[in-house]
């Protein structure tokens, strides 16, 4: 029991460390947006610099065999093709989110993160819906609508940011490969238009890193940092955590998000953004309490199975999957 109490712990402290960088990460963005980068070229670094990290990690921690195995397969590379396309397009709406003042509506797409999964599990998962899922799902529908009615306004952030994650994690769901190397070698298939882009720009002038502020240099370098330390620490919790504790930690991503745009970045929280979240956060306490529910049957499940209750049940988890 001792050695399980120590796991929980440390996959504790990592899911922590994890959600909350992920939370502060509009700090970041907001600070390349006060220099006038704009969030394709945060992209095409945050890409760029990312890679020689990952390749470290996969010397260090995973070695080369399993990437040459994905590199020389054409359809595992494909299939990672189409898994960065979606994850680039998830990293740049929520660049863009930053960089235009739009936090807190994509605080709001995060907090519909597994919802947009329990949606999209029986479309393309033939998985069924539970009970309580579907006046979830309604009320995130009532959520999203909300805006549009009040003042005509779509938060289409709130809706592409967990829709294009979601199809990101179903892509990566059906391909055989592992995390780390999964990340690399879609960090490498993104890495040549990335390259182009800024070479693009270098050659007009317009890349802000080959400017003469060092200090904007190391700010654009550090992007690398910025993705590839919680995206390590997530794996790392997820390996140690049941799949019920990483179902609370999720939430608080966004809702540090939500507080820094509020707090620090001079967003507002208007009256029909209001009601969006009250939705939302109804919506998400439904899941949560009929996760809990499930996680009571299955354990009581367990304990018939095994009744000297020797063997706890703490569900499958998750695939990792890279965040924001």
């Amino acid at each position: 029991m001792g050695e399980e109490a120590a796991k929980f712990r440390s996959g504790l402290a990592f899911g922590l460390i994890a959600y909350l960088w992920w939370g502060l990460v509009p700090l970041y963005f907001a600070a390349l947006a006060t220099f006038g980068v704009p969030a394709w070229e945060i992209l095409a670094h945050r890409i760029a610099w990312s890679l020689p990290i990952m390749i470290l990690l996969t010397m260090v921690v995973a070695g080369w065999s399993d990437v040459w195995r994905v590199l020389r397969s054409r359809k595992l590379v494909l299939t990672l093709l189409l898994s960065s396309t979606f994850l680039a397009v998830n990293w740049l709406i929520y660049i863009y989110a930053t960089v235009t003042g739009r936090v807190v509506e994509a605080s709001l797409g995060y907090y519909m993160m597994p919802l947009v999964n329990a949606a999209l599990a029986p479309i393309f998962l033939k998985e069924k819906l539970r009970p309580a899922h579907y006046p979830a799902l309604a009320m995130v529908a009532i959520g999203v609508a909300i805006p549009f009615v009040w003042k005509g306004n779509f938060t289409w952030i709130a809706v592409a940011l967990p829709i294009t994650f979601g199809l990101y994690g179903l892509v990566r769901k059906k391909v055989a490969v592992e995390s780390m190397t999964g990340l690399t070698v879609e960090t490498l298939l993104m890495l040549l238009p990335s390259l182009g882009f800024l070479l693009y720009l270098s050659a007009h002038e317009q890349n802000h890193m080959t400017s003469n502020d060092w200090g904007l240099n190391a700010l654009l370098a550090f992007s690398g940092i910025v993705t590839v330390v919680p995206l390590l620490t997530f794996t790392l919790s997820l390996r140690r955590l049941p799949l019920l504790a990483i179902s609370f930690l999720q939430f608080l991503s966004p809702t540090v998000q939500m507080l820094i745009a509020i707090t620090w970045l001079g967003e507002s929280l208007t009256s029909e953004r209001i009601a969006a979240f009250v939705c939302v956060w109804t919506a998400v306490l439904i899941f949560i309490a009929d996760a809990l529910w499930q996680a009571r049957q299955n354990r009581r499940a367990s304990c018939r199975i095994d009744p000297g209750g020797l063997t706890p049940q703490f569900g499958v988890l998750p695939t990792a999957v890279p965040h924001r």
